[in-house]
């Protein structure tokens, strides 16, 4: 019986993709490039094809982009030795020459595959006109910018198989499948000279060039890119948390988001690289500072690797970056930090509030006395008609209420005892805890979490959602997930070697 799988929509470069991509062809040139538009995220990821509509506004970037980038490729002599492999290009006939070389070696890079005739045709036309029109430099700054702002380098084109049952995918296909998977970038030249090999078919050549993907650090991008996004890891840099009030945190600037955020994918990159599980990540104390996350942590100042304190943190839900991404300037939001874990964590998608529901931060009343933000909280919440959600969520975000709204620890609040209990729903970890470290421990051995991570990854690794014939799919790269301890670089060689991943439907067209 054949496999199913599921569409192979056209893909284009994210902005994190095709910035890797060109830093990586270029890793000798430097370009000041204008912002590209942000991208919209779908299921929490910035890869997904669906949200992937080009603009007016990013069109006219990428031609900018591409204009500089190339201008700056070529601005010694000895760059464009290195980008056209000439030495010397100094009468009409060298130039054609190495032009015509120009073409097909660096076409083969920047679109990932071999140059078609046709290609070859337009783009030797091009430069013969531009070399005479101005100079050799010339005409290779202006055929490498058409390069760079054509469609076979910003989007991921797959040709479709032969018609019948579903095949592998081409050669170079999936070659730009397993680097943008495990790099965000570009083939190297040993994934091109595999696929120009036709070696990248069967599960034994293709768990060799994951393997070798993932010891390279470039790897780290796609572990810190999923988690980042998964698990809203840089939401501390919006513009909303750009300051804290002067009662949370009176030391607090921009500068402190962007520690915070650096000490959480220093975090994620060596957590994953050391250990590599999902565990680790919830339950590990390491931490690599600076001056300014080690302030937030309430340490001396440091440099480099520590761990913090045994009775205070416990994996990326105490992390600063979390814990202030998910709080108000002058107060913590525990329906705000239980909807994150809840969605992200054990993807559980919450129902939306009534209409008309008061929505901002309670506040203590005059004459009222001294409250805890999670006294508001319960008053605020305590109608049956919010109890439906909030039952949930207030369970989950009570328990880091030891973290204020800049994510440091306290024990007390306007002189109360903090109450850190919560309680865990719909888990296979239900019950009553006291405080993150155990919420932590609780959702690390939970196979809720561990199921929505395999899913989640395989999402983002697809660039959609399975779809229902793929469910079985699903459901074994899931329960191999479950069987390796969370072993997330054994699920990335899991997925790569899938049949969801490897295949695709003849009938498709790029």
């Amino acid at each position: 019986m054949p496999e199913a799988v599921g569409p192979a929509p056209l893909r284009r470069l994210s902005n994190g993709e095709y910035l890797h991509t060109l830093s990586d062809l270029f890793p000798d040139v430097a370009a000041t490039l204008p912002p590209l538009p942000a991208d919209l995220g779908v299921g929490f990821f910035d890869n997904e094809a669906q949200a992937q509509e080009p603009s007016d506004v990013r069109i006219a970037r990428f031609e900018t982009i591409a204009a500089l980038h190339a201008q700056a490729a070529v601005a010694t002599l000895a760059q464009v030795r290195t980008l056209t492999g000439c030495e010397d290009w100094f009468t009409p006939a060298l130039a054609t020459a190495c032009g015509e070389r120009f073409i097909d070696g660096e076409g083969m890079r920047v679109f990932r595959r071999p140059v078609t005739a046709e290609e070859h045709a337009r783009l030797s036309a091009a430069f013969g006109r531009w070399l005479g029109a101005l100079d050799f430099e010339g005409a290779v700054q202006l055929t490498l910018t058409a390069m760079l702002q054509s469609p076979q380098f910003l989007y991921r084109v797959e040709l479709p198989g032969p018609p019948g049952e579903p095949t592998p995918v081409e050669p170079y296909a999936m070659a730009s499948r397993l680097s943008y998977l495990l790099w965000e970038s570009a083939p190297d030249q040993t994934l091109l000279d595999a696929a120009q090999a036709d070696a990248l078919r069967t599960p034994e050549q293709l768990r060799t060039q994951v393997t070798r993907l993932l010891a390279d650090p470039r790897a780290r991008r796609t572990l810190w890119s999923f988690h980042r996004q998964w698990l809203g890891l840089e939401r501390v840099l919006d513009d909303e948390h750009t300051q804290r009030t002067a009662e949370v945190d009176p030391g607090w600037t921009p500068a402190s988001a962007q520690a915070a955020a650096r000490e959480t994918q220093r975090f994620v990159e060596e957590t994953m690289a050391l250990d590599g599980t999902l565990s680790a990540l919830l339950l590990s104390r390491s931490a690599w500072l600076d001056d300014e996350s080690a302030r937030l942590y309430g340490l001396s100042a440091v440099s480099g690797a520590v761990e913090l304190p045994a009775t205070e943190r416990a994996g990326v839900l105490t992390r600063v970056a979390f814990l202030a991404g998910t709080s108000h300037r002058g107060a913590t939001s525990p329906p705000i930090r239980g909807n994150a874990i809840a969605l992200r964590l054990l993807c559980q998608l919450p129902n939306p509030p009534p209409p008309g529901v008061d929505l901002s931060p309670p506040k203590e009343q005059p004459g009222g006395g001294p409250k805890t933000n999670r006294t508001l909280f319960e008053e605020r919440t305590a109608p049956p008609t919010c109890q439906g959600c909030h039952a949930s969520l207030n369970g989950l975000g009570f328990g880091l209420e030891h973290y204020g709204a800049a994510g440091a620890y306290q024990v007390q609040e306007r002189g109360l005892p903090i109450d850190a209990r919560g309680v865990l729903r719909r888990t296979d970890v239900d019950g009553p805890f006291d405080g993150a470290l155990e919420l932590s421990q609780r959702l690390a051995r939970s196979t809720v979490v561990q199921r929505c991570a395999a899913e989640q990854w395989v999402r983002y690794a697809l660039g959609r959602a399975p779809v229902a014939v793929e469910g079985p799919q699903v459901e074994l790269l899931t329960q191999r997930f479950l069987d390796s301890g969370g072993d997330v670089r054994a699920l990335l060689t899991d997925i790569a070697l899938s049949p969801t991943f490897r295949l695709r439907h003849a009938e498709a067209t790029p």
